[in-house]
């Protein structure tokens, strides 16, 4: 098919010119096209092409908006689409929208061209049924004007002719019924409503009838009473005339005249003009015969025709082959007048057969059961071709049919030379159905194919999409595909989950403002230089060590291990990339942590063992020297001190990081606790001047009385280290508020420069200051007195500047003296 206008929509300039002019001038068609979405759809409303390719993804206006547009305004151009990334649920809502197929970039010039001459062949054909309709329905028209208004005046002027010229009481005629070897009346003339309604003569013991069965006429005269004789039970005549009405030598009905009253006899010239007159009405008759076959086969068709334009509107809506088939059923009894029907479709495990009439309670039952293979519809199946059977009980195979069927037409679902299915219907009447209904059937038949094709295929796509689906959201690494230009196209939930991004956020955007490296800026990120290397090798990759943390949509900073893959086309071309990751974070932090408790233990390990071996080789070189052997051996009992102390600091860490720790809540009195801690710290040291200060009442504190001590050691023992000598310690408590205390230890140490306030409480984190040579410390004090102070319901915190000194302050819940009863 070739001349035909083709218009060409796309935002690519090569495509648009390898389409045209390599693809479709070559080849006879007469291209148009248009740069944007746009674009193609003004020339599509002005130029009215044949065709429209279209392609998916385009500025302005995208190939989806334009189906839209078009079916909106309700232009009817048939649309093949094209599609370089675009999702599945683009194609399966451009189908939706009426699109006749879709390729996906770049695609195969042959298959391009087959579409085409189809989809051009297609809509060729409905505009010719179109044509066809318009064409019949001005033919229903024209003969209605030239029979539809005078039939039944010519039949009864006939009549009335008849009565006239022979003088007759009453007139009527009679046609045959073929199926029920009688005469019916057609028209009448003085016989009375009551006589005149269900009027039929049987053929074998009537007048009339003896007139079709001879083709001869009859005239009877009767003068006496007894010699009338009845024409019809109950109804008695003196006289009659009954003349054969013949079409073609075969007699179709009888023209009478009688008198039921009168004494008039008819002669052989009523006999002659009776005759005469039925030689007119014979032509009269078969001119209204044919307008009613006309009229009928007319009106079929347009009905055919009209039934065939709306199945194909609801199969295009429809992907789903069990309501297929309970539609096609529907139109194909009510277009036969079937009593019952079926249709099957061949699946995967077995057949699908949809029913209606009296073969829905056979099917349900064990006795019955249609077979594929054979019988009627084993014929269908097997020649390819509709099997139509006036008469079943004369058929060879009507054992394969339900006892109560006496015609059946039973038509296959072809596509191409394959069988899907097979469309049945029956009649308990013998020639219920002809070869109208065996051509409707076989266009159903052909639209039921083309509807069964779309759904398995739009089954296959949505089991495709549901599997991919499945795995994307059942892995725990975050998954995402990206186009050749780094847009992303899918990502799964736990991408979602790692990132924070959403996918309906992400989808379309560049994989760099994603994932965004800390301290580059987007164009460099990590994942777009891994993206770009898979798709220049052709090869899977994986980051290195090294690879930079991101920020995630809240702001957070994350580590991630990532590989990036090619994905390859049907021609094996590369099309994107697809790139997996994972959330490490808790790994470097791990390695971290134990880097630091390495390097922690080793230095801490390292210092009182230098000191212990130091002090045990003096001692050995200086056996007799009594001072010097008692200053070492205190040395080396602080520095096994030492030794124990980070023993069970690092055995306090563990317990707690493992929910090992149990704190015993109970009502506790601070002061005693306050006062015997700074009295034994007080008495380890004269150079620090350690004080207390409390208000006169102090209510009980919900607490641990033994971890409430540990935070307390912890914190003067902190600010005892970081004070400079002759310097005062203040121990206070403040703030007796809203159920809590605040305890504070003040000292007039160092100070902690602001950013390291906020981690100050971490595990093994120690402020890194010119002094710290000279302090001793393992940076799991704070740590543990932090996590034993929350353990008891309470918070701890501190304020500090740099060379001010420091304030450390944690709170207890209080407890009232009702409630000590309660406890108690």
């Amino acid at each position: 098919m070739t001349g035909e206008t083709i218009l060409v929509v796309d935002d690519k300039v090569e495509s648009l010119e390898f389409i045209a002019e390599y693809l479709l001038r070559p080849h006879g068609y007469i291209p148009l096209v248009a740069a944007n979405g746009q674009q193609g759809l003004e020339m599509a409303l002005s130029e009215k092409p044949k065709l429209l390719i279209l392609d998916l993804k385009m500025p302005e206006l995208s190939g989806l908006e334009v189906l839209r547009a078009l079916r909106e305004k309700q232009i009817d151009i048939p649309v093949i689409l094209m599609t370089a990334y675009g999702s599945e649920e683009d194609v399966i809502t451009a189908l939706r929208l009426g699109a006749k197929d879709y390729f996906t970039k770049p695609f195969h010039i042959d298959e391009m061209l087959a579409a085409i001459e189809r989809v051009l062949s297609e809509h060729k054909q409905e505009e010719k049924q179109t044509r066809l309709q318009q064409d019949l329905e001005e033919r229903v028209k024209e003969l209605t004007t030239l029979y539809g208004s005078n039939v039944e005046r010519v039949l009864n002027r006939i009549v009335e002719a008849a009565v006239d010229v022979t003088g007759a009481e009453e007139g009527y005629l009679l046609l045959v019924d073929r199926q029920t070897n009688e005469l019916y009346l057609r028209a009448a003339l003085n016989l009375g409503d009551q006589t005149a309604t269900g009027f039929r003569l049987r053929n074998e013991d009537s007048i009339a009838g003896r007139v079709v069965r001879t083709g001869k006429p009859v005239m009877f005269n009767y003068l006496e009473d007894t010699q009338r004789f009845k024409v019809k039970t109950g109804y008695l005549v003196k006289s009659l005339i009954n003349v054969p009405l013949s079409i073609k030598n075969e007699v179709i009905g009888v023209l009478s005249v009688d008198n039921r009253h009168s004494p008039k006899v008819f002669s052989q010239t009523d006999l002659a003009l009776l005759t005469s007159l039925a030689d007119y009405a014979a032509i009269a008759i078969e001119n209204a015969s044919l307008y009613d076959r006309t009229d009928h086969a007319l009106s079929r068709r347009i009905q055919e025709l009209s039934i065939m334009q709306e199945v194909a509107r609801e199969l295009n809506a429809i992907l789903d082959t069990d309501r297929i088939a309970s539609l096609v059923l529907h139109h194909a009894l009510s277009m036969t007048s079937a009593e019952a029907g079926l249709v099957g479709l061949v699946a995967e495990n077995g057949l699908d057969w949809t029913s209606r009439g009296y073969i829905t309670p056979a099917l349900a039952g064990t006795s019955w059961e249609p077979s594929w293979n054979n019988g009627i519809v084993g014929r269908a199946t097997g020649s390819g071709q509709p099997v139509l059977v006036h008469d079943v009980l004369a058929d060879p195979d009507a054992e394969y049919s339900l006892p109560q069927t006496r015609s059946q037409l039973a038509v296959p679902i072809m596509r191409g030379e394959h069988v899907l299915g097979l469309i049945d219907v029956e009649s308990t009447q013998v020639g219920a159905f002809n070869q109208d209904d065996q051509r409707f059937l076989l266009g159903l038949a052909d639209h039921a194919a083309v509807g069964i094709e779309s759904a398995r295929l739009f089954d296959m796509v949505l089991e495709e999409q549901g599997k991919n689906k499945l795995v994307l959201q059942s892995i725990a690494d975050g998954v995402y595909t990206v186009d050749r230009n780094f847009y992303i196209l899918t990502f799964n939930p736990a991408a979602e989950r790692i990132t924070g991004w959403p996918a309906d956020k992400v989808q379309g955007k560049l994989c760099s403002t994603v994932f965004c490296d800390v301290e580059t800026n987007n164009e460099a990120s990590h994942h777009v230089r891994l993206i770009q290397q898979a798709l220049e090798c052709g090869q899977p990759v994986s980051s290195g060590p090294d690879e930079p943390p991101i920020i995630t949509r809240d702001g957070r900073e994350i580590f991630l291990s990532s590989s990036a893959a090619p994905l390859l086309n049907r021609e094996g071309d590369v099309e994107g990339a697809v790139v997996a990751f994972r959330d490490v974070s808790a790994e470097r932090e791990f390695d971290r942590l134990k880097s630091d408790f390495i390097s922690l233990v080793s230095h801490e390990l390292r210092s009182p063992l230098a000191s212990i071996n130091a002090s045990v080789e003096l001692m050995l070189q200086s056996p007799d020297d009594n001072d010097l052997l008692d200053e070492m051996l205190s040395i080396v009992h602080t520095q096994s001190q030492n030794l124990v102390q980070l023993v069970e600091d690092i055995l306090d860490v563990s317990q707690i990081e493992a929910g090992q720790i149990r704190v015993r809540e109970e009502p506790v009195t601070l002061l005693p606790i306050l006062r015997q801690t700074i009295r034994d710290f007080q008495s380890q040291t004269d150079k620090h001047q350690i004080m207390l200060k409390v208000p006169q009442t102090i209510p009980f504190v919900l607490a641990d009385s033994n971890k409430t001590e540990m935070v307390l050691n912890n914190l003067i023992k902190n600010a005892i280290k970081y004070s400079p000598e002759g310097g005062r310690i203040l121990v206070e408590i403040t703030d007796v508020m809203d159920g809590e205390i605040t305890i504070n230890v003040i000292d007039e140490g160092l100070g902690i420069p602001p950013e390291h306030i906020d981690k100050i409480f971490d595990r093994f984190y120690r402020v890194e200051t010119s002094d710290d040579r000279k302090i001793y410390g393992r940076g799991l004090g704070l740590h543990i007195s932090k996590r034993l102070v929350e353990l008891q319901g309470g918070r701890i915190w501190v304020r500090s500047k740099k060379d001010q000194g420091s304030c450390f302050s944690f709170t207890l819940p209080t407890i009232s003296e009702p409630e000590i009863t309660d406890k108690k």
